[in-house]
C-alpha cells in the first residue's frame, strides 16, 4: 500500500467520522427535545422489554454522565445516563431499548455477542501493543539486513500483527452485534407503541447513526491492519 493511498484512507475516515458524529449529535439532540407519544420513560421501557422477553433479575441503575448507557452482563445491570434515566424523550427511549437489546442477546446466548464479550478484555490492549511490536520487528529486520537475515524481525512483526488482529476481530464482531441490538429495539418499539409512527422514524435514524460510529471504528481498524501488513511485508529473506 502506497503511503499516499494510506494517507488518503485516513483523511476519508476522518471526514466520514466527522459527518457521522455531527449527524448523530443533531438527531439525538432533536429527539431529546420531543416527548414520546406513549409518555413512557426509558426506565419503564426497559422494564417492559425485559418482561416481554422473560428476563428477570436485571437492575436498572443511573450512571452519571453522558453516553454512559450500557448493559453489564456480569453485574446484571442496565446503566442509563443523565440524558436517559427517567427521561421520556424519543432519544432516551431509543437508547434504553437498544441497551435492553443487548440483555436479550445475552439471554438468548447469541454467538456473536458472546464472542464480543470474550474479545473485549484483550481488544483495548492489543490495539495499542500490536502496532508497536510490528514496528519493533521492522527495526530488527532493518538492523539484521547487514547480516543477511531478517527472519527474526519478520517473526516479531507477525506476532504483532496477530496481536492487533484481536482488536480488528473485536470491531468486526461488534458492528453486527450493535446493529442487531438496534433491530431488536426497533421491533419492540413498534409492537409496544412506545413512540408514534411519526416518531419511530426519528428513533430509527438516531440508532442507525449511533451504529455508524462502529462502522467507522471497523474501517479504521481495517486500515491500520493493512498498514501493519505492508510494513512487515517484503522484509523476509
Amino acid at each position: 500500500m502506497d503511503y499516499y493511498i494510506y494517507l488518503a484512507g485516513v483523511v476519508i475516515i476522518m471526514i466520514w467520522s466527522s459527518a457521522v458524529q455531527s449527524n448523530l449529535k443533531s438527531k439525538a439532540q432533536k429527539g431529546s427535545q420531543i416527548r414520546a407519544a406513549s409518555g413512557k420513560t426509558a426506565n419503564q421501557v426497559v422494564e417492559e422489554m425485559l418482561r416481554e422477553h422473560d428476563i428477570y433479575g436485571i437492575v436498572i441503575e443511573h450512571k452519571p454522565g453522558e453516553l454512559t448507557d450500557c448493559y453489564s452482563p456480569k453485574e446484571q445491570k442496565i446503566y442509563l445516563s443523565d440524558t436517559t434515566y427517567g427521561k421520556d424523550s424519543i432519544t432516551a427511549i431509543a437508547v434504553a431499548a437498544h441497551e435492553c437489546g443487548h440483555a436479550v442477546q445475552d439471554k438468548e446466548n447469541m454467538a456473536l455477542y458472546e464472542l464480543r464479550q470474550l474479545l473485549a478484555p484483550a481488544a483495548g490492549i492489543s490495539s495499542k501493543v500490536g502496532p508497536w511490536i510490528v514496528v519493533i520487528g521492522v527495526v530488527i529486520s532493518a538492523y539484521l539486513e547487514r547480516a543477511g537475515s531478517s527472519n527474526i524481525g519478520y517473526l516479531v512483526s507477525t506476532i504483532g500483527i496477530v496481536i492487533y488482529a484481536v482488536a480488528f476481530l473485536f470491531y468486526l464482531v461488534m458492528l453486527p452485534v450493535e446493529r442487531n441490538a438496534s433491530s431488536r429495539a426497533f421491533k419492540d418499539m413498534k409492537q409496544a407503541g412506545w413512540v408514534s409512527q411519526e416518531q419511530f422514524s426519528l428513533a430509527h435514524k438516531i440508532l442507525r447513526a449511533a451504529g455508524d460510529t462502529y462502522a467507522i471504528s471497523l474501517a479504521s481498524s481495517a486500515l491500520t491492519l493493512l498498514r501493519l501488513l505492508v510494513l512487515r511485508g517484503g522484509r523476509r529473506r
